[in-house]
């Protein structure tokens, strides 16, 4: 396995919310752990948020006993008491209410990418065609799913950062979860809207395909977000699950 793991503060906020966790060694009971946490809330809060999610899940991942549960119970469990805690802290500091995070993660066992969402954090796969696993929780996403507004009308524009799902601004929170078999030569790439929002899927998709170096293409991606005016925080991570360590 070879990832590259980028986060970058863009070329218009004054301070990074997004926050990354990502390694190729054991977590608990998983083999590998690829995170991505988009913060909301303001300087402190949304900061706080994304550092807290990327810390607490791999910290229960390792506390948890082995239990008779599948890997999708242990991922959503963990994601839960994280929420929990998140939330909590948000109500008894009066600094970080509102505080909230997108979670994409995912873990890859035995040929398959187990991923988790919450928020507008994407987890994509490359095979040749880019496809997106996960599912926007945001207003505009889910008018489209219903049918009720389509991407190119304005408002889809101007309300595409009202997110309908977060970490830590409620005691409750249902991630959506994927399973993905992978084929060999399969990408994964996991990042926050600062890349989905500045990047289209085709330029994306072009990137994959040309850019065989997992390090280049991931800093390729980067640099296309801020030439393209870089308006939010930018995180990245590109995984090449059969590829070899250098």
């Amino acid at each position: 396995m070879r990832y590259s793991a980028l986060t970058d503060l863009g070329l218009v906020r004054s301070n990074n919310e997004d926050s990354l966790y990502a390694g190729d060694s054991a977590v608990g009971r998983l083999s590998n752990l690829f995170i991505v946490a988009d913060g909301m809330g303001g300087h402190v809060g949304g900061e706080y948020a994304s550092a807290f999610v990327v810390s607490k899940i791999p910290d229960l991942l390792e506390k948890r006993k082995p239990q008779e549960e599948s890997l999708e119970d242990t991922l959503r469990i963990v994601t839960d008491r994280t929420n929990k805690a998140l939330y909590q802290l948000s109500r008894n500091d009066k600094r970080l209410q509102g505080m909230g995070s997108t979670l994409v993660m995912t873990s890859i066992e035995d040929g398959e990418a187990h991923v988790i969402n919450v928020g507008d954090s994407r987890l994509y796969r490359f095979d040749g065609t880019l496809t997106q696993i996960t599912n926007d929780h945001s207003l505009v996403d889910e008018m489209v799913a219903k049918g009720k507004l389509t991407k190119d009308d304005p408002f889809y524009a101007a309300n595409k950062n009202v997110i309908t799902r977060a970490m830590g601004v409620s005691a409750y929170v249902e991630p959506d979860y994927f399973r993905v078999p992978l084929k060999e030569g399969d990408r994964l790439l996991l990042c926050s809207d600062g890349l989905s929002g500045m990047v289209d899927d085709e330029t994306i998709a072009g990137v994959l395909a040309g850019e065989a170096d997992t390090a280049a293409a991931a800093e390729k991606l980067m640099e296309l977000a801020k030439e393209n005016g870089g308006r939010d925080n930018i995180s990245v991570i590109l995984i090449d699950p059969d590829a070899e360590n250098n």
